[in-house]
């Protein structure tokens, strides 16, 4: 027995979906980008040049979603076997873009430097989850005008796993191609086992930025994975009710979806999405309640009645601590995403309303995924399972703990913790010495002294460092 879970009925879906293209048709999106008004127009949408206006029948909807795959693969750097985005599979990766950290060492919240960026990605390379990275956070010890350069240059240093990379434009873009087919030794190398995919974050409500249409664009001609999310705010950029926001996020993402597939019919395509609340009564975004779950789960819903790859938020958190509230809150965001199979959940490393990176809150959400997949798989009821052989031998009154059936059966039935506090109470003389921080701290030591570094290409960096400087 496996455990699934579902928010929408098949009425509630269809009832979304076309609420969606109504959207699209009868209100349109807003694309100040004149090459994606040109490439709209082509693929049939209805273009208004003046009023830099898209809209978009059904027709061009179906044909775009025709040419999409089910399932995307996403390869890594070690000639391990790819990731199969979609179906029932799911994922856990990092994500951010915090400008904040909160310092291992002192307990502080500073500033994120390069540093930072380059030991959380370590540690995304060793633990297991993550199974990829998404860009976790932003150096503020580089120009601005470079930062989605000095990232992707980071990623290209220091992890072997698949990674999802930001750019600012398309020059930024076209760069971050060329870095990393400098590591694959090829573009035609990277191509046929792409180690990255780009993120495009789209604009509500229903605004499609210069920025977000270059990257689709620049990716697609090169034919490499897109992530692309929408991230509508019920009560803020969406209207205030979860149906609504879900139709914003569908209509906006089939949207972008119909130019990168009019650029290039067969690139790789993932449908995310970061929809969520605005708060009443903080005037924040909240990540960490249980609308943000939900609504994922309606996405990925939205995603699977198309047939397409899923992905969004997921074990995140508001709190700005490493508390009560983390773990709640870690837990809601990643078992519900998970029991609806999105593909890709994304928020490992990440607290304070996706402001803040940890290193121990990405061991704590190790922990969490742990958790979940183990929770995922459920009972597993059969005749070896249930077989009476192991009574027989041990009979009435006594226990199993020796036994072969035990010893061959535990790690694999068992959720085994590598940082939550299973211990005797008698060992605890100091409740503040066992907490689940310093705990992670001492995992954190563990398991770096298992990192090894990528192997790269002699002379890598001055060719990148070139490529960023160009």
């Amino acid at each position: 027995m496996e455990l699934r879970t579902k928010v929408l009925n098949e009425k509630e879906i269809l009832k979304i979906d076309q609420a969606s293209r109504a959207l699209l048709m009868e209100v349109g999106v807003h694309v100040p980008h004149r090459e994606s008004l040109e490439i709209y127009k082509k693929a049939g949408a209805i273009v208004d040049f003046n009023l830099q206006r898209v809209r978009v029948p059904e027709h061009v909807i179906n044909e775009a979603l025709a040419k999409c795959a089910s399932c995307v693969r996403l390869y890594d750097r070690a000639g391990g076997p790819p990731l199969l985005i979609g179906g029932d599979r799911v994922y856990f990766g990092t994500v951010g873009i915090a400008t904040n950290v909160l310092d291992y060492e002192k307990g502080t919240y500073r500033q994120v430097v390069c540093d930072d960026l380059r030991d959380i990605i370590r540690l995304s390379d060793v633990l297991n989850p993550p199974d990829f990275i998404l860009i976790p956070a932003t150096p503020t010890d580089v120009p601005s005008k470079i930062v989605d350069l000095i990232e992707t240059k980071l990623l290209l240093l220091h992890t072997k796993k698949h990674f999802i990379a930001e750019a600012q434009n398309a020059k930024h873009c076209r760069k971050t191609i060329a870095m990393a087919a400098e590591v694959a030794g090829s573009l035609e190398a990277l191509q046929g086992r792409p180690f990255f995919s780009m993120l495009v974050c789209l604009t509500s409500p229903l605004v499609l930025r210069d920025d977000a249409a270059e990257l689709i664009i620049e990716t697609a001609k090169a034919g490499l994975p897109l992530f692309i999310e929408s991230g509508p705010m019920c009560g803020g950029t969406s209207p205030a009710t979860l149906a609504s926001t879900l139709v914003m996020a569908n209509a906006e993402l089939l949207n972008s979806f119909v130019l990168a597939k009019t650029v290039n019919p067969s690139v790789p395509l993932v449908y995310a999405s970061w929809a969520r609340i605005l708060d009443m009564k903080s005037a924040t975004v909240s990540h960490g309640g249980p609308e943000f779950p939900l609504l994922r789960i309606g996405t990925t819903q939205m995603a699977k009645y198309y047939g397409l790859p899923s992905g969004g938020g997921g074990i995140l958190a508001d709190t700005k601590s490493i508390d009560v509230q983390l773990g709640m809150e870690k837990l809601g965001t990643g078992l519900l995403p998970a029991l609806a199979e999105t593909n890709m959940v994304v928020g490992m490393g990440l607290l304070a309303d996706e402001n803040a990176i940890s290193l121990e809150a990405l061991l704590v959400d190790y922990e969490v995924a742990g958790w979940v997949r183990r929770a995922m798989r459920g009972i597993e009821v059969t005749d070896g399972t249930t077989d009476l052989a192991v009574f027989k031998q041990v009979g009435p009154g006594a226990d199993f703990v020796g036994t072969q059936h035990t010893r061959d059966n535990f790690r694999r039935e068992m959720f085994i913790p590598s940082i939550m506090d299973r211990g005797y109470l008698a060992l605890h003389k100091d409740a503040r010495a066992k907490a689940m921080r310093n705990r992670a701290k001492d995992f954190y030591r563990k398991m770096m002294a298992q990192y090894r570094a990528p192997e790269l290409p002699e002379g890598i960096e001055a060719k990148l460092d070139r490529i960023i400087a160009a």
